[in-house]
C-alpha cells in the first residue's frame, strides 16, 4: 500500500487535469498513488487519462455529476494510502512538495494535523507568494481565514486546497459537508480545525501553485451569484464563526461578489445591516464596506492602470512590516 494518496478531482478538463497529474508522477517522494474522480460523463477527460503510462493512477468515474464535496469525500474513501494530499485539476505541486510535507509529518505528535505548504498564486503575469501569515495561539480559525486582510489588499490567508496533506483517517472521519458546491475548503477547516495553533503545520515554503484565471471557471469557486449562498453558509452555520469573522466575510467576499454582479446598492447597505445583525459593527468593517462598495468601483472607473494594485502592494507590504 501507498504511504500517500494524491486525490484529484476533475470534470471537463483534459488537458489542465493532464498537467496536475504529471506534477505528481514526477514527485521527488515516490511512495504514492494517484487517484482522480471524474466526477460525471466525460469522455474527453477518459481519453486524454488514458496517455498516462504509470501504474500509480487509478481512475473512479462517476456515472452522474455529484458535486466537488461529494466527488473528495469519495475519493477519500476509495484512496489506499495512509495520507492524503489534496490537488485541484487546474493546480500543479513542485517537485520536492510531499517529500518536504512527509519530512514534516514525521515530527508531528498528533493525528488530527493538516501539513500544508506555501505556494504561488499566479493570475496571468502576476505572481504571489501566500498565505503570508500564520496563526498566532489561540486565535480562533474563522479569524485567521477571513479577517486578516491589509487595508487596500486582499485577504492574506487563504489556504489553498492543493496544499493540504492530512491523514486519511482524520480527512475520512471529518468528511467534505456533502452536497455543498460553495466554501467546501473553509467549510471543511472549520469544522475540523480546533486549534489552528497545534492542528496547522506549515511549510515556510512555496510548493505549489495555484492558478487563477477569469477566462475559465474553476469546479469550484465564488461566482457571481454565489454571495446568496455565502451569506446563506454563514447564517445558517453562524456557530462556527466569531462575530468578526461573519461580518467581514459579508463585506469583503460578499459585497465584493454583488458589486462584480452589479446588483444594487439595495443590497450593499443589506449586507452591511447583516453586520449588525449577525457580527458586529467596527470601524475596520465600516471601512472594508466603503472599500469594497464605492472606493474601489471608482478608482476602477477613474484611476490610471495599476494604480489599485499598486496601492495595495504598498499598503500590504506596511502591513506586514507591522506584523514582523
Amino acid at each position: 500500500m501507498p504511504t500517500v494518496s494524491a486525490v484529484i478531482c476533475t470534470l471537463d478538463r483534459p488537458t489542465l487535469v493532464l498537467r496536475a497529474i504529471n506534477s505528481v508522477c514526477v514527485q521527488t517522494y515516490r511512495d504514492i498513488d494517484i487517484v482522480v474522480v471524474i466526477d460525471g460523463h466525460d469522455p474527453a477527460t477518459r481519453e486524454s487519462l488514458a496517455s498516462v503510462n504509470d501504474p500509480r493512477l487509478r481512475i473512479i468515474e462517476n456515472p452522474v455529476n455529484v458535486g466537488i464535496s461529494n466527488a473528495r469525500n469519495i475519493g477519500i474513501r476509495e484512496a489506499h494510502g495512509e495520507w492524503i494530499a489534496m490537488l485541484d485539476d487546474d493546480d500543479e505541486w513542485l517537485p520536492e512538495k510531499l517529500e518536504k510535507q512527509m519530512a514534516m509529518a514525521a515530527t508531528l505528535k498528533r493525528d488530527d494535523v493538516v501539513v500544508l505548504t506555501l505556494y504561488y498564486h499566479r493570475h496571468g503575469a502576476r505572481e504571489m507568494i501566500q498565505p503570508r501569515r500564520f496563526p498566532r495561539p489561540g486565535q480562533p480559525i474563522s479569524d485567521y481565514l477571513f479577517c486578516e486582510h491589509p487595508l487596500l489588499g486582499s485577504r492574506e490567508t487563504f489556504l489553498q486546497t492543493s496544499t493540504w496533506l492530512a491523514r486519511r483517517k482524520f480527512m475520512v472521519d471529518h468528511p467534505f459537508t456533502p452536497n455543498m458546491r460553495f466554501n467546501e475548503d473553509p467549510d471543511w477547516l472549520l469544522h475540523a480545525i480546533k486549534d489552528t495553533h497545534e492542528q496547522l503545520a506549515f511549510v515556510r515554503e512555496p510548493l505549489a501553485i495555484f492558478h487563477t484565471d477569469q477566462s475559465r471557471a474553476r469546479l469550484s469557486v465564488n461566482r457571481k451569484s454565489g454571495w446568496m449562498e455565502t451569506r446563506r453558509w454563514i447564517v445558517e452555520s453562524r456557530e462556527m464563526f466569531t462575530p468578526r469573522a461573519r461580518s467581514y466575510i459579508l463585506v469583503t467576499i460578499c459585497l465584493r461578489s454583488c458589486v462584480e454582479s452589479d446588483t444594487g446598492i439595495r443590497e450593499y447597505f443589506s449586507l452591511l445591516g447583516d453586520c449588525g445583525k449577525y457580527g458586529v459593527l467596527t470601524p475596520a468593517v465600516l471601512w472594508f464596506f466603503l472599500r469594497t462598495a464605492f472606493l474601489f468601483p471608482a478608482l476602477k472607473r477613474w484611476a490610471p492602470k495599476g494604480l489599485i494594485t499598486k496601492l495595495a502592494e504598498w499598503c500590504r507590504s506596511g502591513w506586514a512590516a507591522s506584523r514582523e
